[in-house]
This record gives structure tokens, C-alpha cells and sequence, in this order.
């Protein structure tokens, strides 16, 4: 059993997460509603959701919200609220979300909530009339939904039951016995691939990419519908080489459907002050759209499909 800091267990119907999107349309086919479970083992440098990464419940400030009302100071009862310039005391901070809940002005978030099977399959059972309009589904994603083992393959699961179509986001660090087990209730993978190179991928993410590597071998043997994701960071893997030798590995590969060019964008970089952090990459521009026709064609020349994302 998975226990997040502080001693709340996360079991097989009982997880953390941070967000449900509805009318979903890029993690999968048709309309989707798309579930957001907290914890991920790598520290991408660009990660557009920071908030994402922790298991535990976070606090964001938005100091452009904020009306100096005092009503967060006076809700929290570890006296980690201040007016001051830190406006949040992290240190003293135990996320219990009192703050937020008492921000009429929107200016705090807690990023984290419990959430069991059973309300999350109501609620996306709103939505069953698009999907099957649409050809959509459920999409798992995170974060990294691997990272509560037992409370995705137990939402899958139960999905799986209930008639829904299943889509895994993965970035794929985890040992193959968890993954495979989470596995034989998805329908469609979606498996982000950051960076061929081990050495590169460990300098910018945190882990080198062997455990990676490995899992995607195995689950293109698996008859699984498998789309490939590839982030892209102008200094970090868009070299013409990078792709050559990505699109050897994966051409070589076989099983992929599809190998989608995620643009890289600094959209998330506000949530890194939010949460009290630093984010790395301002000076980052996003990838020219001849950069990506010409990575693309690397690997379309290997017989893959690509597709751009806008």
C-alpha cells in the first residue's frame, strides 16, 4: 500500500488526484474525460504541470487574485499565512487546505484531492452519451498514473467493466510486473518518450531512460494500440540526430500507430511561482513549425505516421 506524506494511505479504491478534464480531445480518440492522478517520477525541466509531481496536496498562490483580505491568515491553523512578501510560509505549511477553502477571492488552489473509485466512475459516467457519439472514452493520465499502482489498475478496471473505452498516459518509469498488471485493462496507450539518449534523458528529467526503454520494447509486442508522444525541446532533444537515432529505435520497433510532436510551450511556467518554485526554461522559445515538419520527416522516412500537435 502507496502512503502519501503524512500517513494517509492510498489503496486499490482511494487516490489522490488533481484534476478531471471533461470534453477532452487530445489524449485519445473521439471525447474524453481525462483523470489526473498526482506523483511522477521524473522532474522534466519543462513540465507544464508542476502541480503534478508531488504525491502530496500543494498550495498555489496567484498573488494577482489576491485582495489582502486576511481570510486565509485567519483560516490556517499552523500560522503559515502571511501578508507578507513569502505570502505562504511553506515550511509551516501541512496542505491541509483550510486557506484555500476560506479564498473567496480564487487566489489560493489546493492542488490535490482524495478521490475513490466509485465517484470518479460516477462522474464520468456524465459524459457516456459523447462517448459513445463520439468513439471517446476515459483517459488516465497524470502526473504518472503508474506511481498508485493499485488505484489506477482498480479504476481501469472498473471502467473496463462498466463499458468504457481506456487510454493510459505513461511515461513509462516503472517495473514491468506493475505496469503490465495496469496494462490488461487499457485499451489505448499513450506513451510519452522524452529522449533516446540516457544520458541526456537523465540530465533534464532526473532518471535515465533504460527502464523506459525496456517497457516500450515490451508493450509493442502486446497487440495494444500504442501512440507515442515526443515533447519538443529546442537544446534538448531537437537535434536532426536525436531523431535519427529515435526513429531507427522505434522504426526497428514495429506495433506503433502513431508518433505525435508535442511542441514545447511555457504556458505552465506561472503555476512554478504559485507553488513557490523556480522555472528553468524562460528563455525557451517554441519550436518553429519548419523544425517540426523536418524532425517529422525523420521519422516518417522510417515508415512511421506523425502527427503534429498544434
Amino acid at each position: 500500500m502507496t502512503t502519501m506524506p503524512g500517513g494517509s494511505p492510498i489503496d486499490a479504491e482511494t487516490g489522490v488526484i488533481f484534476d478531471v478534464k471533461h470534453f477532452a480531445v487530445h489524449d485519445g480518440p473521439g471525447i474524453r474525460t481525462t483523470i489526473f492522478l498526482k506523483g511522477c517520477p521524473l522532474r522534466c525541466a519543462w513540465c507544464h504541470s508542476p502541480e503534478s509531481q508531488s504525491l502530496r496536496p500543494e498550495i498555489a498562490h496567484n498573488p494577482d487574485q489576491c485582495i489582502d483580505c486576511e481570510a486565509c491568515v485567519e483560516a490556517c491553523p499552523n500560522g503559515a499565512q502571511t501578508l507578507g512578501p513569502d505570502k505562504i510560509l511553506r515550511d509551516l505549511c501541512t496542505r491541509c487546505g483550510s486557506c484555500a477553502e476560506a479564498c473567496y477571492a480564487g487566489a489560493l488552489t489546493l492542488y490535490g484531492r482524495r478521490a475513490t473509485v466509485e465517484e470518479l466512475i460516477e462522474e464520468v459516467g456524465k459524459d457516456r452519451l459523447l462517448y459513445e457519439t463520439s468513439g471517446g472514452g476515459v483517459t488516465i493520465s497524470g502526473g504518472e498514473p503508474t506511481v498508485q499502482p493499485r488505484f489506477a489498475s482498480a479504476l481501469l478496471k472498473t471502467l473496463k467493466r462498466e463499458g468504457y473505452h481506456t487510454a493510459l498516459d505513461t511515461c513509462g518509469q516503472v517495473e514491468w510486473k506493475t505496469l503490465e498488471k495496469i496494462l490488461v485493462d487499457v485499451d489505448l496507450v499513450l506513451y510519452d518518450l522524452k529522449h533516446i539518449n540516457p544520458v541526456s534523458h537523465e540530465k533534464t528529467t532526473g532518471v535515465p531512460n533504460w527502464i523506459i526503454l525496456s517497457n516500450l520494447r515490451r508493450i509493442s509486442k502486446l497487440d495494444k494500440p500504442l501512440v507515442i508522444r515526443v515533447p519538443v525541446i529546442p537544446g534538448f532533444n531537437d537535434s536532426p540526430d536525436d531523431f535519427r537515432v529515435m526513429g531507427k529505435f522505434l522504426g526497428e520497433l514495429g506495433g506503433i500507430d502513431t508518433v505525435e510532436l508535442l511542441p514545447y510551450h511555457n504556458l505552465g511556467s506561472p503555476k512554478y511561482a504559485a507553488l513557490g518554485r523556480e522555472y528553468s526554461l524562460h528563455q525557451i522559445q517554441s519550436p518553429k513549425p519548419d523544425k517540426l515538419k523536418e524532425l517529422g520527416s525523420l521519422l516518417e522516412s522510417r515508415g512511421l505516421k506523425v502527427i503534429i500537435e498544434g
